[in-house]
């Protein structure tokens, strides 16, 4: 496959220049102004591919029709993916601030802004384009339109709060994400504050005395606690709990080598209507190290995200990616050990001035 930019000052004569080089069959892949640095080569940037044919082979013993269709939709399908992959390659290469297609001062700023929140860079493209066509001309109210465009794309978990949502919550996560911190955090918030006859389960039997910390927050709150060791026991714990407005559950802590083990529990915990899991992560991760765990506990099918630790980070944008990118709502924000004060239910309030604490106010969501 072959690609190459062309330039001129129309994107219909770059695209002319484009098919006299490389001939009727070139593909289309992408259209913008050029940039700053290529601008003296024109003013429009066109990015074309050219697939090579393939060489003919020795001669084939005939296949019958539905072969041969199965054999061209996967090449079909090879096709797209390469030049999917392609494009995200293109857009990926063309965001460093300087190179926005507008050439606008304002948008990289604003690039280069919500990269340093360690967003997506294909997000913030993304995010960009959309304020762009927002703000309109002159780009006179750009900073409310990237506001606007970012609070559309936050989600946050409301289930808590609905009088038919979920009776029962399990955390689960890898070792050390704090999902037994942020359970005795939950019973409070979520279970005596609000008056909420509530118990809390620990199916943690991977650590020495790993219900032992559950136990002892259970003793100081003075809510009943059970520590079980496999599933049978879970479902007859669920059943007695029937009266309680809200069970707590407690998981092992699941590392890379551990997701076999994971998969029965996960297939019990997804199978039952009356139960949410939420995924514990913490904020500080890098970004390939979280999504690597938000897909190997894809096998719990999470219905929200909670991020502890985000008083080890200045930077959200990861965190904010992840659940745009996988379409889950974020549930709670843990900012320290505290109990019960280092955590908050996220709210888009809340997640906004984490992405851009300095500009972006909480005035865009009271208008």
């Amino acid at each position: 496959m072959r690609i190459k930019s062309f330039y001129a000052a129309s994107v219909e004569g770059a695209v002319a220049l484009a098919r006299r080089e490389m001939g009727a069959e070139a593909m289309l892949v992408e259209s913008r102004k050029a940039p700053l640095e290529a601008r003296h080569l024109g003013e429009y940037e066109v990015v074309c591919a050219l697939v090579p044919e393939a060489e003919p082979g020795p001669p084939q013993p005939p296949e019958d029709a539905g072969a041969h269709d199965a054999r061209l939709a996967g090449e079909l399908a090879e096709m797209r993916r390469q030049l999917d992959l392609m494009g995200k390659t293109i857009t990926r290469s063309a965001w460093s601030g300087a190179r926005w297609g507008s050439a606008s001062p304002e948008m990289s700023e604003w690039h280069a802004r919500l990269m340093a929140t360690d967003m997506d860079g294909e997000l913030v493209y993304e995010i960009l384009s959309a304020a762009e066509r927002r703000a309109g001309p002159g780009l006179s109210g750009l900073e409310d339109a990237v506001a606007a465009e970012l609070e559309q794309r936050i989600l946050v978990d409301g289930t808590w709060e609905a009088p038919n949502g979920p009776r029962a919550v399990a955390l689960a996560g890898p070792p050390g994400a704090g999902k037994t911190t942020m359970l005795a955090k939950l019973a409070v918030i979520r279970g005596l504050a609000q008056r909420r006859p509530l118990a809390l389960v620990s199916m943690d039997d991977f650590r020495v005395a790993g219900a032992d910390q559950l136990r002892s927050y259970a003793a100081i709150l003075g809510i009943g606690f059970q520590a079980l060791d496999n599933l049978g026991a879970l479902a007859q714990a669920l059943a007695e709990h029937q009266g309680k407005r809200l069970v707590l559950i407690d998981t092992p802590g699941y590392g890379p080598h551990d997701m076999d083990r994971a998969a029965e529990l996960a297939r019990f915990l997804s199978s039952r209507a009356d139960t949410a899991t939420s995924l514990v992560l913490t904020a500080s991760m890098k970004s390939a190290d979280l999504i690597n765990v938000a897909e190997r506990f894809e096998i719990f099918r999470p219905s929200s995200l909670l991020f502890t630790r985000l008083d080890e980070t200045a930077c959200f944008g990861t965190a904010f990616s992840l659940s745009v990118r996988q379409g889950k709502p974020i549930s709670f924000l843990g900012t320290g050990q505290e109990i019960p004060d280092d955590v908050a239910p996220a709210t888009k309030e809340r997640i906004l001035s984490l992405l851009w604490p300095q500009t972006l106010s909480a005035r865009r969501l009271a208008a």
